[in-house]
């Protein structure tokens, strides 16, 4: 599949008519077929049970395709290298009781780098990094059974970032975080593209996706549907119909004053993110005090 805007943009990871089914009765994907780009921000979106948790599974083998084919830089994902992934592509999940293990927080942080045999002073400068750059190095040596579940989900996030892989994939990164939290967690995820690495996250924030995502992959019952940019997605109100997504309010207002404004509906150029409608609104209040003033 082609990207819509960047043709020159390498892939780090593809599907390629990949299908996968938890029992007979229970299809999750249906002959997926697309790209995802190198040092780029994905976001995968799409309804509840449209397949966004069982793909993101695929991209460190935790799951491999029933028939089909996943593939890191190039290299089709397989039993016999499956376990190596994890040096590669770090996985936040949702939940993060399912990831985290240890009695202390320090040591549920540095798990994967002791399980990699690395050098203690390795590991506590990875580790401390980590905590630090996530706000929470005063949680070190409590229990993360003891901690909130936004502080579990940062002491999840970190133990993924001390791993420092080329490729972190974000299971819902917003959900149970307050306000504060989502905001740090937004410029991390920047920080770590900026740094070269590669961002995929799911998520039913579409405001999210507008202020932050390069590309979407739009899923629906187990389908791609495309491959595009927020704008591009935010454009197509039948392929947001048909996939059960709504606009983000912000989107809904810009487009309702868009086609007074500009006289024309969902432009590809209509502003989507907040720095850009802002610039969008004192431009046409510019103009129009302008034109206020020459007829006058």
């Amino acid at each position: 599949m082609e990207w819509s805007d960047e043709q020159n943009v390498k892939s780090i990871f593809t599907f390629d008519d990949v299908c996968y089914q938890y029992t007979k009765e229970r299809k999750a994907l249906h002959n997926v077929t697309f790209a995802i780009g190198k040092n780029r921000k994905t976001a995968i979106v799409g309804s509840n049970g449209a397949g966004k948790s069982t793909l993101v599974l695929h991209l460190n083998g935790l799951i491999l395709p029933g028939s089909g084919t996943v593939s890191y830089k190039g290299t089709p994902i397989t039993k016999q290298n499956r376990e190596q992934m994890t040096d590669h592509v770090g996985m936040v999940f949702q939940d993060p009781d399912d990831q985290i293990m240890a009695l202390s927080v320090f040591e549920d942080v540095s798990f994967s780098l002791v399980q990699k045999q690395l050098g203690r002073p390795e590991v506590e400068e990875r580790t401390w990094s980590a905590l630090e750059r996530l706000h929470i190095a005063d949680l070190a040596h409590r229990s993360p059974h003891e901690l909130s579940f936004g502080q579990k989900k940062l002491v999840a996030i970190a133990g993924v970032l001390a791993a420092q892989t080329e490729a972190i994939v974000f299971d819902e990164p917003m959900a149970f975080l307050d306000p504060s939290e989502k905001r740090e967690i937004k410029i991390l995820m920047e920080e770590l593209v900026a740094q070269g690495r590669t961002v995929v996250i799911t998520t039913h924030d579409m405001q999210l996706i507008a202020d932050w995502a390069d590309d979407c992959m739009v899923m629906k019952e187990g389908q791609c549907l495309g491959i595009m940019t927020p704008r591009q997605l935010f454009a197509n109100r039948q392929l947001i119909l048909d996939a059960r997504l709504d606009l983000p309010p912000l989107v809904e207002l810009v487009a309702s004053l868009w086609n007074e404004v500009e006289d024309g509906e969902m432009a590809s150029d209509m502003p989507i993110r907040l720095q850009d409608v802002y610039q969008w609104i004192q431009r046409n209040d510019t103009k129009q005090k302008k034109e206020g003033r020459e007829y006058q």
